[in-house]
């Protein structure tokens, strides 16, 4: 009786066969969904976002099995071919493992339900928030679905879901309605005029829920500030560095970069010594709150990242060991709708001597996001808006790959 109830729950898995760069493109998009709303999900402390995100957990553990698959049935080479094929097979596994991360990030909801309690409390200081955007009678957006805005390149900023009514909307395929809640990523200038065309007025605001509990964090009082502050250093640090070192990771692939690649290395050494800091800080916080339990979730989000960072480092490692990325990769990389590009500022670069605010003009900016800058040996994650961007920077920069000519001109001319 009971091996009949466990047969039962087995979900038959249907196999439909896909070239391996297909695998790899549907891997690398689903990755980068996946980090959107699994901080979606503790920032506005909602489970349907949480369990979307575990949905496409499971969808990237099907086209793990794939790619395994896959390459076992074409590789035919001898040991030449195989060595050539370790690479994708690193990446396959490791993005799984980001994919059980970013999972259990997004799962804290069930353990927090409260969880957004902290997160919200230092959205302006993250490179780039996710807000409620409200899309009032006069939006030039109603009748249109997310493709045919091109939120990202033609406005700087990325539609992660839709709210209408009590139903969550994911699909890019949907079209935007008056009364509909825009959930949207990007940094704060781009934010404030895409409010702006969508007709929403009001102050920048996260609660769903009219009857929001008050929050236990008490920052009137000296003590629980400071301590806060020093938490809210250190987790936007560990966040922000882990959810870059992915990116670079597949970027030092695709570039058969050494140089990335041991910087990517180099991030992991970082992200080791900041959370044994950020535990003890939390630890040492933990007194001052009335229920420390609540902090259990904030833990379980610091630990998923450290996994993340490990999980980039295993890719990076590859490429420090002599393997070569394969053309396959190449193909697949290019073909999503996001590209890294690594390019240094030259002598006549229109981004030389521009504070960071300046460059979210749109001209410059093109729907690229910086996700780090490296000056004189040292790496850059987050950018003050009066930071000012000087001849030889390296920039790392993630974006729409048609703008990516224009974007490198501005960048480099030459």
């Amino acid at each position: 009786m009971q091996k009949n109830k466990i047969q039962s729950k087995r979900k038959k898995f249907q196999y439909k066969p896909l070239s391996i760069k297909n695998i790899l493109r549907e891997m690398k998009e689903n990755i980068d969904t996946m980090i959107d709303l699994a901080y979606t999900a503790i920032k506005f402390g909602i489970k349907e976002i949480a369990n979307e995100t575990s949905k496409i957990e499971k969808r990237i553990h099907e086209l793990t099995f794939l790619l395994n698959l896959q390459i076992i049935q074409t590789q035919a080479g001898g040991f030449k071919e195989a060595k050539s094929l370790e690479p994708l097979i690193v990446m396959g596994y490791s993005i799984d493992k980001i994919s059980d991360a970013l999972a259990d990030i997004a799962r804290v909801v069930y353990i927090n339900s409260d969880i957004s309690d902290f997160t919200q409390l230092f959205w302006e200081e993250v490179p780039e928030p996710i807000v409620k955007v409200s899309v009032n009678e006069n939006c030039e957006f109603i009748g249109f679905t997310r493709q045919d805005i091109h939120f990202r390149s033609k406005h700087g900023v990325d539609l992660i879901a839709i709210k209408r009514g009590d139903n969550w909307l994911f699909q890019k395929n949907e079209m935007i309605q008056k009364g509909d809640f825009l959930i949207i990523k990007g940094e704060l200038e781009p934010i404030k005029a895409l409010k702006s065309l969508a007709g929403d007025l009001g102050e920048i605001t996260f609660n769903f829920d009219k009857n929001q509990e008050e929050s236990e964090f008490d920052l009137s009082n000296p003590e629980i500030y400071n301590e806060i502050q020093a938490l809210k250093r250190d987790y936007i640090l560990i966040t922000d560095i882990s959810e870059t070192m992915i990116e670079l990771a597949l970027a030092a692939l695709f570039f058969n970069s050494y140089e990335v690649a041991d910087d990517v290395l180099e991030m992991e050494a970082l992200m080791d010594g900041l959370n044994i800091i950020f535990e003890k800080d939390l630890l040492d916080f933990a007194h001052l709150v009335e229920t420390p339990r609540t902090l259990t979730g904030i833990m379980r989000i610091v630990f998923s990242c450290e996994l993340i960072a490990d999980a980039a480092a295993h890719i990076a490692e590859n490429i420090l060991k002599g393997f070569e990325s394969h053309p396959i990769f190449q193909k697949a990389i290019k073909e999503t709708s996001e590209i890294v590009v690594r390019e240094t500022m030259s002598e006549d670069s229109f981004f030389k001597n521009k504070t960071y605010k300046e460059l979210q003009n749109q001209k410059y900016k093109r729907g690229f996001h910086i996700i780090a800058l490296k000056r004189h040996e040292k790496w850059i994650y987050s950018f003050k808006s009066d930071f000012v961007f000087e001849e030889g920077d390296l920039i790392i920069g993630l974006g729409p790959k048609e703008t990516v000519d224009q974007w490198r001109k501005c960048v480099h001319p030459e």
